[in-house]
């Protein structure tokens, strides 16, 4: 097998980069058929390339065998203000290939994905991106292989489940949608979580610099009750745990089939864990999801966050992405001669 890798051209190779990307989505599909079916065609994957393809500073490239193209990836740097909600989940600095943003063909993705990676790793660490994220099917091990080739690991799971009542034993614990006079226990509880992830194994650090950013997020969040819920757990008053729901924005549109809303922060306090509040919680943001009319909800949790792991796996999450992540050691800038 002899693979040449080139830079990615939009008006030579967003074609051929299309129709990998489908016939990849046809084959997760065969996996998981709860994915939207309209990127089985060429023609949907394409406004989803060119749309990697408006960020500033990507850079792509595309794979062949012989004059047949097996393979196309793109990276795109991802920076966040150290201020901004997300960069306590994200590195600030970083170069990402997204869900929609890469393919390879079916049965080569070991040797194609290894091939194009080492030429677009040269080029951002060149730029001085150390950090790179990808992110990739769980079923697909094929690509799962060339990425734990190369150094990657598991960061971030996203996972779906229908809208079905839970069958596992919830607490009895009063039940309230917050409005925006509860702004001040949705910040304690958001902060609550936020604590729980900078505990080991998972070590997300806890930045105090993005309270406003994050604050200002919740309270937009609040303004539209009818797309978004807060539903907050009550005992004796106090309020031990909350699920937030949203339009699904986190999610690459190959992920989110129609009526899918996104479960956006999830959390029982440390006190109150282990006794049916949070399927109580779920429970009542299933309802209320399908009394919206929704069929799907989605969500993401870190990798290495073993209570939450469990509790949304056993509660029927089933895991639609791995977001991997290598740090390469940036004393490669000047120890490289």
């Amino acid at each position: 097998m002899s693979i040449t890798v080139t830079p990615f051209d939009p008006q030579q190779h967003l074609d051929a980069a299309a129709a990998l990307l489908a016939a990849r989505h046809q084959r997760d599909r065969k996996r998981d058929p709860r994915l939207p079916a309209a990127f089985v065609m060429a023609e949907a994957c394409r406004p989803v390339i060119e749309h990697s393809l408006a960020q500033a500073g990507w850079h792509g490239v595309i794979a062949h065998e012989g004059a047949d193209p097996v393979g196309f990836m793109v990276m795109t740097p991802q920076l966040f203000a150290p201020t901004h909600f997300l960069a306590s989940f994200f590195p600030p600095h970083s170069a990402a290939s997204n869900y929609q943003q890469h393919a390879a063909e079916g049965g080569m993705e070991y040797d194609v994905y290894r091939e194009m990676y080492a030429v677009l790793a040269q080029h951002f660490v060149d730029l001085g991106y150390f950090d790179h994220l990808v992110a990739v099917s769980p079923s697909d091990t094929g690509a799962a292989e060339a990425w734990a080739s190369l150094g990657f690991g598991r960061n971030a799971v996203a996972a779906m489940r229908g809208v079905d009542p839970t069958e596992k034993s919830q607490a009895k614990v009063e039940m309230h949608q917050a409005s925006a006079e509860d702004a001040e226990v949705i910040f304690k509880l958001s902060e609550e979580l936020t604590l729980h992830h900078a505990k080991s194994p998972i070590f997300w650090p806890f930045l105090r610099e993005t309270d406003e950013s994050s604050h200002e997020m919740q309270k937009g969040l609040l303004t539209d009750p009818q797309a978004n819920a807060h539903w907050v757990a009550y005992e004796g008053g106090k309020p031990i745990g909350m699920n937030t729901f949203m339009p699904p924005a986190f999610l690459s549109p190959l992920l989110v089939p129609p009526k899918t809303v996104y479960l956006f922060q999830g959390i029982v306090t440390s006190e109150a864990r282990t006794g049916g509040v949070g399927t109580a919680i779920l429970s009542r943001g299933a309802e209320w999801a399908r009394e919206q009319g929704y069929e799907y909800i989605t969500l993401h949790f870190a990798a290495p966050n073993l209570q939450g792991a469990r509790f949304w796996k056993s509660s029927g999450f089933v895991p639609i992405e791995y977001g991997l992540r290598r740090r390469v050691d940036e004393r490669i800038a000047w120890a490289n001669k």
